[in-house]
């Protein structure tokens, strides 16, 4: 499934969204894997998205790329859907790829859609850098064959160079990083297994000590670095090509013999391998030269490799593993019953202490969410919770209540009092322009440069509401800055208000169904 929503997203020029992140919303949705997972994921990351049943005939409006909910013989599924000179190109969440007309397409389009608002085309940092090493190994490559230009050079360089990305593909496989492309390489060559069965398989080690995979990867690498670095000697490479033969024989009765299954990068690693020996063999003249000093540093640079590698999969491996954790714990605690329990766990004690007319109160006074920010302008953690206020503002502010209760020293000299103090005179007068003053102190905290723009405080009335501010914090038992309560509750301890977004939506509807009913 996440597949076909990157794919969406990057056809729409949203190049920027991470990866990993998008998997992680995605996959730890309670609902995943419906539709109502996928809007809530756009959402997340601030994109513009409609889901909608529209009318079939409507097709020749929809745009070029987009979600549709179509029914097959499986049942009801989400599939990406490209539009391309008549015909509809659709890809289901196991990337499989059909061509159909619009008019198959209309008769297993159920109508409803999940489309993104296009992006102007950019280009994408993230893609540049991704891209990066690639194009500096070819660059390497390229300069190394036209210094040392002969054709079983180009051969012998081309053939690393496939080993090193196979290799990659097998490590990949070896950490459990799924790939469906090598799914399907791997499932054309053995229909009962998969290539991560067998690499993961227990004995898969040369004497003993370093896995198949790794010996794949490390001898590649380490023969790019010293064509590279070192250079080409003609002798010692074919002897280490004809070294590597009995490997090869050994993965072969390993897999034919002992386990009865193939894995199919390993059967291409096995065949690079030997196509690399009969290209040494064939252009060899057989006059065996030694160069103790090429050996040496051949030696050297697989033995840094090796260590250097055992070191950096072992940080992979601890990556991978903690990727997993997090979509687990995330996945628990997005769950919304969990949320409602730990919300209901302690309440405002007295909601009544500060009187309406003292209220520092934005966006709709009677929207349905009752959120209220305890802060201190000089706290330094107070800005992350108000960013995650004025978040939930943009989004949902029709339905939100936001009111601000300064806890802030009595004292009309300091810093922080004078700033709220400030604010409140704001409010008197406009409060938009209130919560942009407080909006730009959060952002730049510059005493100096925020009084010259807004104002020192005029109003000695502004003391009489921090006062019963301060009064609400001491009758609630609040004496930390930021807190933050939910309709009179508050916030939970396991929670950040960031995370209120993957809630509220569900808490909005549901309160004005109440609301409805009653």
């Amino acid at each position: 499934m996440e597949h076909i929503i990157l794919n969406l997203l990057t056809n729409n020029s949203y190049l920027h969204i991470d990866r990993e992140l998008l998997n992680l919303q995605l996959l730890s949705h309670p609902e995943y894997p419906s539709l109502k997972s996928i809007t809530d994921t756009l959402d997340y990351f601030e994109i513009d998205n409609l889901a909608a049943n529209v009318p079939k005939d409507a097709l020749s409006q929809m745009p070029d790329c987009f979600l549709a909910l179509i029914k097959n013989e499986r049942g009801e599924e989400v599939v990406l859907v490209e539009k391309r000179k008549g015909t509809i190109l659709l890809t289901d969440a196991e990337e499989k790829k059909e061509k159909v007309t619009e008019t198959v397409f209309a008769e297993r389009w159920t109508g409803t859609i999940v489309a993104v608002e296009e992006l102007e085309k950019t280009v994408n940092a993230k893609s540049i850098q991704s891209a990066l090493p690639y194009f500096i190994i070819a660059a390497i490559a390229s300069i190394n064959v036209m210094i040392n230009f002969s054709f079983p050079y180009l051969l012998y360089t081309s053939l690393t160079l496939v080993g090193l990305y196979i290799s990659i593909l097998i490590i990949r496989e070896d950490l459990g990083i799924k790939s469906k492309a090598v799914a399907k390489v791997c499932g054309a060559i053995s229909k009962n297994s998969t290539c991560s069965e067998v690499i993961n398989t227990e004995g898969n080690k040369l004497f003993g000590l370093i896995s198949l995979s790794d010996a794949s990867f490390v001898f590649f690498a380490g023969l790019f670095l010293t064509l590279s670095a070192v250079g080409f000697h003609q002798s010692t490479l074919l002897a280490l090509s004809i070294a590597g033969i009995p490997i090869v024989i050994y993965a072969l009765y390993r897999q034919g013999i002992v386990l009865k299954k193939w894995c199919a990068l390993c059967l291409l690693i096995a065949g690079i391998l030997l196509l690399k020996t009969a290209l040494l063999a064939a252009t060899f003249s057989f006059i065996w030269v030694l160069d103790w000093y090429y050996i040496a540093k051949l030696v050297s640079v697989f033995a840094l490799l090796y260590i250097g590698w055992m070191y950096c999969k072992s940080y992979w491996e601890s990556h991978e593993k903690l990727a997993s954790t997090e979509t687990d714990f995330l996945k628990f605690k997005r769950n919304p019953e969990l949320f409602k329990t730990m919300l209901r766990e302690q309440g405002v004690q007295n909601t009544e202490v500060i009187p309406q007319p003292l209220r520092i109160t934005f966006g709709n006074p009677n929207g349905v969410i009752k959120l209220q920010g305890v802060t201190n302008p000089l706290c330094g953690y107070c800005t992350a919770a108000f960013e995650a206020y004025d978040k939930l503002m943009q989004t949902y502010g029709n339905d939100i209540s936001l009111e601000f209760i300064f806890n802030v020293p009595p004292s009309v000299e300091h810093t922080s009092n004078q700033i709220a103090s400030r604010l409140i005179d704001l409010y008197g007068i406009d409060p938009q322009k209130s919560y942009q003053a407080l909006k730009e102190w959060y952002a730049n905290r510059s005493i100096d440069e925020w009084q010259q723009k807004f104002g020192k405080p005029e109003n000695t009335n502004a003391q009489e509401t921090l006062k019963t501010h301060k009064e609400w914090c001491d009758v609630n038992d609040v004496h930390y800055t930021p807190a933050s309560i939910l309709n009179h509750y508050f916030f939970p301890k396991s929670y950040e208000v960031k995370d209120l977004p993957l809630f509220i939506q569900d808490m909005i509807l549901e309160i004005q169904q109440e609301e409805s009913t009653s």
